[in-house]
């Protein structure tokens, strides 16, 4: 006879049924988690942001100091230079760039106005280029009067030169001449217009027989003002030689 109010143990006569084990087994809750991988999250740490911050407002400021000295540098290299101007003979400094200290006896400074003195010397150079003749130096002087002349004046004047075969002439005959300048005017009507009367004393070499000849010569020349203003081509005198014309007053 069987019992139902008590319970049901397995005493080993019959086998265990699943359900019997199932329910022997202590009840376990099983979960399954999706295939996620974990997050990572990273603190920086303080100190090194703001090691890493102070290292960029230093190179910021590097870099300004090297764009000023660049600026400064350039500054410096494209300004005028210093201007100072001391009398010798009194050691009295007159000026320091543009601000001027007083003149003495002997030096005065004004604005730069060309002068007959300088159209006088500019064209004493330029017609001492042309007439005294210097075997050793004739190209690098004719060279410099080409330069003291307006350009189209200059081909015009070394054409002719070419065309006449003077420089064969002079080369040929083993020219030398000694220029001695007598008398320079500016032309009362044309300030810019000078009169150069000179005497050329002429040596060269004919079928190997030495000839001395003595030229009288007037020069009228026409200058203008150079519009670079004065430089080494123009002897720092600021004007060029636009015309020449020559007139021989008798020769021996």
């Amino acid at each position: 006879m069987t019992n139902t109010g008590l319970p049901q143990v397995n005493d080993g006569l019959w086998p265990a049924t699943p359900l019997d084990e199932k329910r022997d087994k202590p009840s376990t809750a099983i979960t399954s988690s999706p295939d996620v991988e974990p997050r990572l999250i990273v603190y920086r740490d303080p100190a090194d942001v703001r090691t890493s911050f102070q290292l960029l407002t230093t190179l910021l400021i590097v870099l300004c100091l090297l764009m000023l000295s660049a600026l400064g540098n350039a500054y410096q290299y494209w300004r005028r230079p210093d201007r100072i101007v001391v009398d010798r003979s009194s050691g009295q400094v007159l000026m320091i760039n543009d601000r001027q200290y007083g003149e003495t006896s002997a030096v005065k400074m004004m604005p730069d106005q060309p002068s007959e003195a300088d159209k006088k010397y500019l064209v004493s150079e330029y017609v001492r280029l042309l007439y005294a003749v210097n075997p050793a130096t004739r190209a690098a002087d004719l060279k410099a009067a080409l330069e003291m002349m307006v350009p189209q004046s200059a081909a015009r004047f070394a054409a002719y030169l070419k065309d006449h075969h003077i420089l064969e002439q002079q080369r040929a005959e083993s020219w030398q001449a000694v220029w001695t300048p007598q008398d320079s005017s500016v032309d009362r009507l044309d300030p810019y217009t000078l009169r150069v009367i000179g005497k050329q004393e002429i040596t060269k070499v004919i079928n190997n027989t030495v000839v001395r000849e003595t030229k009288q010569l007037q020069l009228t020349i026409k200058l203008v003002t150079d519009p670079a203003g004065r430089n080494d081509a123009n002897r720092r005198m600021g004007f060029l030689v636009a015309a020449i014309d020559y007139k021989e007053l008798g020769s021996s």
